[in-house]
C-alpha cells in the first residue's frame, strides 16, 4: 500500500482554508503505472461498497417503487440528478425519503459509475461510521483515529448512507458534525441518504443540507410538506378512485335491512362532505363500504382543502413510533402536532393496530385532541363496543360531537344504546350536521 495516498489513488495539498487547491484531491504517483483492471480493483477497495457494489443506475426501477404518480415523478427527477451528479460530481446531493423508497440504490449508483470512470468514491453508513470511529480510539486499533477521521473527511466523493438514525450522543453529534462542517467549508462533493426532512435535523446540520448555494434536495416520496406525503394513504390509486360517484351499495353482498342502513351512511357521509363538522364514525364488519366511504369524503374536500390527511391507524402508528427519540424529540413532537391539527383527518381501520400501552396512549392523545377542539375527523372501525377501548368508546360515541352510522347489521353501540343511535343519525341526516348540541 502505498505510505502516501493509503491505496485511495489521490493526495491532497497542505495549504490553507481558502488557497485555490484546499480540498482537492490530486492523482498518487503510485497510480501513473497503473493497468485499468488494478485501478478499479483499487477503487472498489477503497469504496467500501462491498455487497453494493451490484447497484448501478442499470438495474435502478426508473420511477421508484411508490405506486403513487406524484411520487413516480420525483424519483425520476432524482434519477436525473443523480446521474447528472455522478458524471460531474460537485456540490451536495441530498435524496430523503421513507425507508424501501430506493435511497441507497441510488446512492450506491452514483458511487459505482464514479469507479467505472476512473474517480474515488467512498461510502460509509453513518451509524457504522461512528461506531469505527469510537473503535479507533482502542489501542488494539489496526488504524488510528485521526487517519481514519482523515480518510473520510477528505475522501473526493463522500456519500454518508442513513444520515439521522444513529445513536444521538454528544459526541456523536459533535464528530459528524465537524465531519460534515470540513466538507461545507471546502465545498467538497457529498452525497447524503435519510429517512427524515432536512427540517427535522439538527439545526446547525440544517443550515448546511439545506444551502441552496451547495445542496439539491430531492424527497424521493411524500408529497406534503413535512413529511406526511408518505402517510397519506388518498393518493393511491385504489383510494383515488372511491368517490361518491363510484359508490354502489347494491354491490356489496348486503340484505335489503343492511342495504338501507349503508344507503343512510351514504347519503349521511354526503352532507358530511360538502359541510364537514365534528366527527363521523363508520362502524361494521368487513367488506360493509366503510373505507370507500371514507376515502370518497377525503377526495371530494381534497379538491377544496389539500391540508386532507386519509391514514390507516396501524401505518400512523408505525410512522410515530419510527419518528420517536427520547433524546431528540422535535421531529416526533412537529409530526404529531402535524397531524392532530390536520384540517380533516380520515383514520381508516381503527382497532386493527397492535394494542401496546405506548400505541394506545398516542392514539388517544391524537383523538382527545381532536375531540376537545372538534377537529372535523372521519374513523372507520369493526370493533364492537366491548372491543374498543373505553375512553376512546366514550368519545366516539359522545353525540354532543360524533354521529355515528352503521354499515349494515352490526351492533357498535351495544343492545341497549342502539335505539338512541339510529334517532342520532336520523336527526344528523335532517340538519345536516353533527355540531355540538345539536345531536
Amino acid at each position: 500500500m502505498c505510505d502516501d495516498c493509503g491505496g485511495a489513488g489521490f493526495v491532497r495539498k497542505n495549504v490553507r482554508l481558502g488557497h485555490p487547491d484546499f480540498g482537492k484531491a490530486f492523482p498518487c504517483r503510485c497510480t501513473e503505472d497503473e493497468r485499468e483492471d488494478e485501478r478499479l480493483a483499487r477503487l472498489q477497495r477503497y469504496s467500501n461498497l462491498g455487497a453494493l457494489l451490484r447497484l448501478t443506475f442499470d438495474d435502478l426501477m426508473a420511477r421508484g417503487r411508490s405506486p403513487r404518480p406524484q411520487d413516480q415523478e420525483r424519483f425520476a427527477a432524482a434519477v436525473t440528478a443523480a446521474r447528472g451528479f455522478a458524471h460531474e460530481p460537485s456540490g451536495w446531493l441530498v435524496l430523503s425519503g421513507p425507508s424501501g423508497c430506493g435511497k441507497t440504490h441510488l446512492a450506491a449508483a452514483i458511487g459505482n459509475r464514479c469507479i467505472q470512470e476512473g474517480h474515488a468514491a467512498l461510502f460509509m453508513v453513518v451509524p457504522d461510521l461512528l461506531d469505527h470511529l469510537r473503535a479507533a480510539y482502542r489501542p488494539d486499533s489496526e488504524i488510528g483515529y485521526d487517519e481514519l477521521f482523515e480518510m473520510v473527511r477528505s475522501a473526493p466523493l463522500l456519500i454518508l448512507d442513513d444520515l439521522g438514525v444513529h445513536s444521538s450522543t454528544a459526541w456523536a453529534d459533535e464528530k459528524l458534525y465537524q465531519l460534515i462542517n470540513h466538507r461545507y467549508q471546502a465545498r467538497m462533493a457529498t452525497v447524503f441518504t435519510t429517512a427524515r426532512d432536512v427540517s427535522e435535523l439538527d439545526g446547525r446540520l440544517q443550515t448546511r443540507l439545506g444551502d441552496v448555494a451547495l445542496s439539491k434536495v430531492h424527497r424521493l416520496e411524500s408529497g406534503q410538506a413535512g413529511g406526511l406525503g408518505d402517510l397519506d394513504a388518498l393518493d393511491l390509486p385504489l383510494l383515488q378512485r372511491m368517490t361518491f360517484k363510484s359508490f354502489d351499495p347494491h354491490h356489496l353482498d348486503s340484505d335489503r335491512q343492511e342495504l338501507k342502513l349503508i344507503q343512510d351512511a351514504y347519503r349521511q357521509a354526503l352532507k358530511f362532505a360538502e359541510d364537514p363538522k365534528d366527527w363521523i364514525v363508520f362502524a361494521g364488519n368487513a367488506g360493509r363500504g366503510k373505507t370507500r366511504l371514507a376515502a370518497a369524503i377525503g377526495n371530494y374536500r381534497r379538491e377544496a382543502d389539500p391540508g386532507v390527511l386519509f391514514v390507516v391507524v396501524p401505518d400512523l402508528l408505525d410512522r410515530l413510533r419510527s419518528s420517536f427519540n427520547s433524546q431528540k424529540p422535535r421531529a416526533f413532537d412537529d409530526l404529531f402536532e402535524r397531524i392532530r391539527n390536520a384540517s380533516l383527518l380520515i383514520l381508516d381501520d381503527l382497532g386493527s393496530q397492535t394494542g401496546t400501552p405506548w400505541a394506545e396512549e398516542k392514539l388517544f392523545q391524537l383523538l382527545n385532541y381532536r375531540y376537545n377542539a372538534c377537529l372535523p375527523t372521519v374513523i372507520t372501525t369493526s370493533l364492537t363496543r366491548k372491543e374498543m377501548e373505553a375512553r376512546l368508546y366514550a368519545r366516539l360515541t359522545d353525540p354532543q360531537v360524533s354521529t355515528v352510522l352503521r354499515m349494515g347489521s352490526f351492533d357498535f353501540l351495544g343492545s341497549e344504546r342502539e335505539k338512541q343511535g339510529e334517532q342520532s343519525g336520523k336527526r344528523y341526516a335532517r340538519r345536516g350536521t353533527g355540531r355540538r348540541g345539536q345531536t
